[in-house]
């Protein structure tokens, strides 16, 4: 490295140098306070901490600076250049096909009706939108509309079906909840129940139709507002020993490296434990290039026995029984009231909750 140094403690700088043995060379003295020289990669960290120590400045111009600067940072400069050319080059590509609207469509063979006219991932695709929505509707009766947007690297496709018109058929109202009929309000229809039937979960409440003058039976969309006292009950139960699982601290962690959709390559996957769950993400790892990793980890899980105190326990159990029959009460029907039950065996402990409420049943 060459220094070009100014001060007035230049010649105490040279003897010290000389006097630790360090190599200096090409020295050139213009005065008793200007000196140039060169020394060696290995003494550049000394040469520097004896100008400072001598108070001596470096008059190197910021031009020549730039040299060096190039040099040290020569892979940074062009792992970036290249990497910008990546750039460029691979946004010509398309990495990514998104098809949207596929109901009681098949997504894998709209895929491989594009592959087999040559638009595909990982190439360059000079089709345009209107061709490749051609290409879809042509092969396609039910489509009734295709949209094809080029949005960067990815095509992304909205697809509508043709609406096909299918005569309606009136479905009768059944009995959403359990429970004994208290009144019935018929708007249309023929009621199958009388105010205080006892209903189950689905039986018929109205048939869809009316019968007119002739005793004929008309189609027509049953209407009405059947209300019931209904009964709903929830059961909940502990064990005094649980058998549970916990993580052991134990894990392994498995990578497979992809470009965009394309695997390259993956790691070992050295996951031996007998019980384990685990945790699965993907991350990007280039902003530049889709370049991105699945990651898995194994969390080794032990067995082991959780012991539960029935008396400490019991207040909990009522109230997650009460709280979940509550859960059931349909928004149509108001509680009247509320019971629950407390059983305790040898080995187990149950709460068994009745609400009692009133409403509609039906939809």
């Amino acid at each position: 490295m060459r220094f070009d140094l100014t001060g007035y403690n230049i010649d105490n700088l040279l003897r010290t140098l000389y006097s630790k043995k360090i190599t200096i060379f090409n020295v050139v003295v213009s005065d008793h306070t200007k000196v140039s020289f060169s020394c060696l990669d290995k003494d550049v960290k000394k040469v520097k901490r004896y100008i400072h120590n001598f108070k001596v400045k470096e008059t190197m111009s910021r031009f020549k600076r730039i040299p060096k600067f190039l040099a040290i940072n020569v892979g940074v400069i062009l792992g970036v250049f290249f990497g910008i050319i990546a750039g460029i080059f691979l946004s010509n590509y398309t990495w990514q096909i998104q098809v949207y609207g596929t109901v009681n469509l098949d997504k894998d063979n709209i895929i491989k009706l594009l592959e087999e006219n040559n638009i595909k991932v990982g190439k360059i695709n000079r089709q345009t939108s209107e061709e490749i929505e051609y290409i879809l509707l042509n092969n396609y009766d039910v489509l009734a509309q295709v949209s094809v947007i080029k949005r960067g690297t990815a095509i992304v496709i909205n697809l509508s079906k043709k609406l096909v018109y299918v005569e309606e058929e009136f479905s009768p109202i059944v009995a959403k909840f359990s429970g004994i009929i208290t009144s019935i309000n018929l708007v249309t229809g023929t009621t199958n129940v009388k105010v205080g039937d006892y209903v189950n979960v689905g039986d018929i409440l109205v048939l869809p139709f009316n019968v007119n003058t002739y005793g004929e039976q008309v189609s027509v969309r049953p209407i009405a507002e059947i209300k019931a006292n209904i009964y709903l009950t929830n059961v909940e139960k502990i064990d005094r020993e649980e058998n549970i699982l916990t993580r052991s601290g134990n894990s392994t962690t498995v990578y497979n490296y992809k470009f965009g959709r394309f695997n390259l390559f993956s790691g070992k996957n050295k996951n031996s434990f007998a019980l384990f769950e685990t945790v699965s993400y993907n991350e990007y790892i280039s902003g530049l290039i889709p370049l991105n990793r699945d990651v898995v980890t194994y969390y080794e899980l032990v067995q082991g026995v959780k012991y539960h105190d029935f008396s400490l326990e019991r207040d909990d159990l009522i109230e997650k029984s009460r709280l979940n029959a509550l859960e059931k009460l349909p928004s149509t029907c108001e509680q009247i009231d509320i019971n629950t039950e407390v059983i305790v065996l040898e080995d187990s402990m149950y709460a068994i909750t009745t609400v009692t409420a009133t409403g509609i049943i039906n939809d």
